[in-house]
């Protein structure tokens, strides 16, 4: 079971991150049986399959840190994952060959994670502001974590009708850590600042916030 880490990010939040090397039929089993899968599972390509049943694997996997029961994960009217009626917050984030999940039982929190890869250079135009391409100089993997970063922000504000380069905005933190951003969410009648922590994992940058 490729289960690269979990990790404690502070008395009420895990982190968990799965490295995707099983076929879904080998994932299947690892999952709750009270969890149902979309409906739609059986016809996505294995590939989106694997990443559908891991992530939910690893959110179960952290779950049972802090409680045995049988939770539903539903997704709520925007799309975000939820357990009805519940205290937890969670979110998931995947690609091809990662999978990774935040989850608090205290916090709001937002996870991303991106393949390090020219696309982001040629879409800068349409999610970077003019500052931010100074922040990110053209180089591949700032650029990409600059866009996670925003993914994660979007999961943060978590009521969509965001435009990237408009009501998303990331730059260097001014602390001494060197593995923050500061992001900002405004809107017209919204604004907000958040922590967005980073790393570097598997040729994936890594994103995630906790709004303690």
């Amino acid at each position: 079971m490729p289960l690269l880490q979990t990790r404690e990010l502070d008395a009420h939040t895990l982190l968990g991150v799965w490295l995707l090397d099983e076929a879904p039929e080998a994932l299947r089993p690892l999952l709750p049986a009270h969890l149902i899968p979309d409906e739609n599972l059986q016809l996505a390509h294995p590939r989106r399959q694997r990443e559908w049943l891991a992530s939910r694997a690893l959110v179960y996997q952290l779950l049972q840190q802090f409680t045995s029961e049988p939770l539903p994960l539903l997704r709520d009217a925007t799309g975000k994952p939820v357990f009805a009626e519940s205290q937890f917050q969670l979110s998931i984030t995947h690609s091809p060959r990662l999978a990774a999940v935040i989850l608090s039982e205290k916090y709001d929190v937002g996870i991303d994670i991106e393949q390090v890869s020219a696309k982001a250079l040629r879409v800068a135009d349409k999610f970077l502001t003019e500052q931010e391409k100074v922040f990110t100089a053209a180089d591949e993997q700032q650029t990409c974590l600059y866009w996670s970063a925003k993914e994660t922000l979007y999961k943060m504000y978590s009521q969509k009708q965001l435009i990237f380069k408009e009501n998303l905005l990331v730059e260097p933190s001014h602390g001494p850590e060197n593995n923050l951003l500061q992001g900002h969410v405004i809107t017209d009648n919204f604004s907000k600042l958040y922590q967005i922590h980073h790393e570097v994992l598997h040729n994936h940058v890594l994103t995630y916030s906790v709004d303690r």
